[in-house]
């Protein structure tokens, strides 16, 4: 409610406690004039004046506590709400971050494993090499033994 609304609505129930005190400053006035009868007729309207604005004012406690349990239920539900949409987005991240890094883990071991065929590939390389050249030297030896056995 806008401030201006709010304001006029102070304004007027102060007017009308206003009118109402001074109803009630003029009808303590005229009890003056009352006799015993008059005075004991009009306490007893009082009386039941007042009952019947303390259970009006009762009534519209309870419809006021009403309201409130009511707000406070739908308050209760809204914020239960938010926190399970934010478990939600929690829960989202979580298995993007753990998709992240599920997927760092797959390049590393991709990597890795192409890394051990290449040396692997260098291994074979390097052992038919060394084969070769053992196959060649011993050639070579066997040759050069061959020319300087005795006849």
């Amino acid at each position: 409610m806008p401030l201006s609304e709010s304001l006029a609505k102070l304004s007027d129930s102060m007017a009308d406690l206003s009118k109402k005190a001074k109803e009630a400053e003029t009808r303590t006035a005229q009890a003056r004039a009352m006799n015993q009868q008059q005075l004991e007729a009009r306490a007893a309207e009082a009386r039941a004046a007042v009952e019947r604005r303390r259970d009006e004012m009762k009534a519209r406690g309870a419809k006021g506590q009403e309201e409130m349990e009511a707000n406070w239920a739908s308050l209760q539900v809204h914020v239960h709400e938010q926190f399970e949409k934010m478990r939600g987005k929690i829960e989202e991240r979580r298995a993007e971050h753990d998709r992240h890094v599920a997927g760092r883990r797959a390049d590393r071991a991709e990597s890795y494993a192409l890394e051990a065929v290449y040396f692997a590939e260098d291994a074979i390389a390097e052992a038919e090499a060394a084969v070769l050249e053992a196959a060649n030297a011993r050639a070579l030896a066997d040759t050069k033994a061959g020319s300087t056995a005795p006849a």
